[in-house]
């Protein structure tokens, strides 16, 4: 047999210690990209769950902060409530809407015609006149405030009759354009 030369041995050696050092800087490699790739994975799970905690806010706001014009949808929701209780002679009455600057917060009666428009929520204030007793008056009254929307009661004014109470109350409901406004 031929006696290989020590050149030849020393490339061979270098080939397999350059494949061994290649093989341990892979591993290394591919490490840091299995743990890149399982923090890309969390932070997908976690934004996952932050725009589906933001879209139940958004939903939040759009019950609390329903679109303007929704006053009708407010009053049917308040007969439906009193007729579940011993309501009579219930009227709604429209009064009157105002707006709230949410950069001042200071009430408008009419909006600026300046051509921009401030951020605003609308304030629509309904006077409600019925006839019932204490324990129907109070469930009416805490079924209104449980409205997902908001609803503040502005005034109330109670009158003992012989039979009943006569009760006159103003309600403001309020309203947005648009949710991201409020944000």
């Amino acid at each position: 047999m031929k006696k290989l030369s020590p050149a030849f041995i020393t490339v061979i050696a270098l080939i397999v210690v350059s494949g061994i050092l290649f093989a341990f800087f892979m591993k290394s490699k591919l490490s840091t990209i299995r743990t890149l790739n399982a923090g890309i994975a969390q932070m997908n799970v976690s934004n996952e769950i932050t725009a589906s905690a933001g879209q139940e806010d958004l939903n939040f706001l759009n019950d609390l902060f329903p679109r303007p014009g929704s006053t009708a949808e407010f009053i049917e929701s308040a007969y439906m409530i009193s007729s579940r209780y011993a309501i009579d002679d219930i009227e709604f009455n429209y009064k009157d809407r105002a707006f709230i600057s949410l950069d001042t917060g200071k009430i408008l009666k009419a909006l600026p015609s300046s051509g921009v428009m401030p951020k605003i929520i609308y304030r629509d204030s309904v006077k409600i006149n019925f006839n019932s007793d204490y324990r129907n008056t109070a469930e009416f009254i805490r079924e209104l405030q449980d409205l997902k929307r908001l609803v503040k009661i502005e005034s109330l004014k109670v009158q003992n009759r012989m039979t009943s109470l006569a009760v006159e109350m103003v309600v403001n409901i309020y309203s947005a354009e648009e949710t991201n406004a409020l944000k």
